[in-house]
């Protein structure tokens, strides 16, 4: 299994020397045998560990897992941070399965773990039979590509070494090293979907179709990935390339031009030319729109988007009456990008240590992570905003911030506004708030950035 890892993490090149990795440890079997083989390849590979385990407060034994995991890393001479979170609240306050909840409080508290601790990587024990349930369930759900490709060895700074590697092997390799990981029973539970397919669905398939169905799939995941990647670019291109004009709220596409390209891109490039106009589109709506486009006529998608094939040209608008685009709010994805199509712009959002020396406004800001309240929102302005301005020792309502800052009354409604509790933040590319500014007592910062979308983006 040692030169699996190794194989993983050279061809993916998802370790470099000097890197400083957190290690996400539960103390289940995944968890502790990613450890134990980064442990051991750490003078072959150049870089040094930080374990980080969560007590999500959930299940009874939580205590004796996270006693568990401090005495093992104290064992073995690693730094090890235990912290604990309250997920039932999480799970309530954000109206969340407890699955989810639970799995955004852990990559929250990883982030804050390597930002505090300077680590370029964070390092989760994802494996093989994990990546074909990602991929049933997925296809169960009836996702396309970009739902079936499932994980990727990488993320931005979060690795998965074991991706590759099959829940069997692992618990070999736990045993032929004499690891006694922790066993969580709630992974027993088959009223939970993802439990079904593992315990019920996965064997099945393996007993009667094919006894390296997790393999075959983690396979197939990899294929389907560059896949994608391949067809995101594709479709960028294609529509670049049937786009007549574009201007505030609409979209005029080449007819012909439409028509000649494969029905997978077509599809790709409908749904491309909606989110740059702020809508998200189904499967049934695009080929809709496929059978107007070849046959003629008019078809309105959902948020009232018009689309009409006519002559040469289809053209997809937005509302007459309302160029502008009217009220929009997204959950801020941190870590992670999180595209504004009604502005054609996204904001990225990543957790760091807090710079040496940093500017604030224009198209970034640094916040004080720990005066942040989730989740984030990003949303235009709306009548009785204020917030107060970095540097200002008052409040001062948003409508007079803009005034004084000459800003257009046109340009107004474009300006996103990340939003904490509630709270401004930041009025994105022209003001902080002074409540979120960093200090020299921070310890982990929030790094935002205002860039142009779509931009590589699918």
């Amino acid at each position: 299994m040692l030169d699996q890892v190794r194989q993983t993490i050279q061809r993916y090149r998802l370790v470099q020397p000097g890197d400083k990795i957190v290690v996400g440890v539960s103390g289940g079997p995944d968890s502790l045998a990613l450890l134990h083989s980064l442990k051991e390849l750490q003078g072959e590979l150049g870089h040094t560990l930080h374990v980080a385990h969560l007590n999500h407060g959930i299940r009874p034994e939580a205590a004796a897992d996270a006693a568990f995991v401090e005495e093992l890393a104290s064992a073995w001479g690693l730094v090890v941070t235990v912290a604990s979170r309250d997920v039932t609240a999480y799970q309530k306050e954000h109206h969340l399965s407890l699955e989810e909840a639970a799995r955004e409080v852990r990559y929250r508290f990883l982030q804050e773990v390597a930002a505090a601790v300077g680590a370029s990587k964070i390092a989760v024990g994802h494996q093989a039979d994990d990546q074909a349930e990602t991929v049933l369930l997925n296809l169960l759900r009836g996702s396309g590509l970009a739902g079936l490709k499932a994980m990727l060895p990488s993320h931005g700074p979060l690795i998965r070494p074991l991706l590759f590697i099959s829940r069997a092997d692992i618990e070999a390799y736990c045993h032929r090293q004499g690891l006694a990981p922790r066993q969580d029973r709630t992974n027993w539970d088959t009223a939970l979907r993802r439990n079904k397919i593992r315990h019920l669905l996965l064997p099945f398939l393996a007993r009667e179709f094919n006894p390296a169905v997790a393999r075959t799939l983690s396979r197939t995941a990899l294929i389907l990935q560059e896949d994608e990647e391949v067809l995101s670019q594709l479709a960028r291109e294609a529509l670049s390339g049937v786009t007549l004009r574009q201007g505030e709220g609409y979209l005029v596409l080449n007819r012909q031009g439409w028509l000649g390209l494969a029905p997978g891109l077509q599809r790709r490039v409908l749904r491309l030319a909606a989110a740059a106009l702020g809508r998200k589109v189904s499967f049934n709506q695009v080929e809709g729109a496929r059978e107007i486009a070849r046959e003629g006529g008019v078809l309105t998608w959902p948020g009232y988007l018009r689309f009409e094939a006519r002559g040469q040209e289809l053209m997809i608008q937005l509302p007459a009456g309302n160029p502008r685009p009217g009220s929009f709010s997204y959950r801020l994805q941190v870590p992670g990008l999180t595209p504004l199509p009604e502005l054609n712009q996204a904001i990225r959002a990543e957790i760091k240590r807090p710079p040496a020396a940093f500017t604030h406004g224009n198209e970034e800001a640094w916040l004080d992570w720990g005066k942040v309240e989730g989740p984030l929102v990003v949303r235009n302005w709306r009548a009785g905003d204020c917030f107060r301005p970095l540097g200002m020792p008052g409040r001062k309502k948003l409508q007079d911030f803009f005034i004084d800052s000459r800003c257009p009354a046109s340009r107004r409604h474009l300006i996103p506004l990340v939003i904490s509790g509630d709270r401004i933040a930041w009025v994105a590319g022209w003001r902080l708030a002074d409540d979120f500014k960093i200090t020299p007592a921070t310890q982990v910062a929030l790094h935002l950035t205002l860039e142009p979308w779509p931009q590589g983006q699918s």
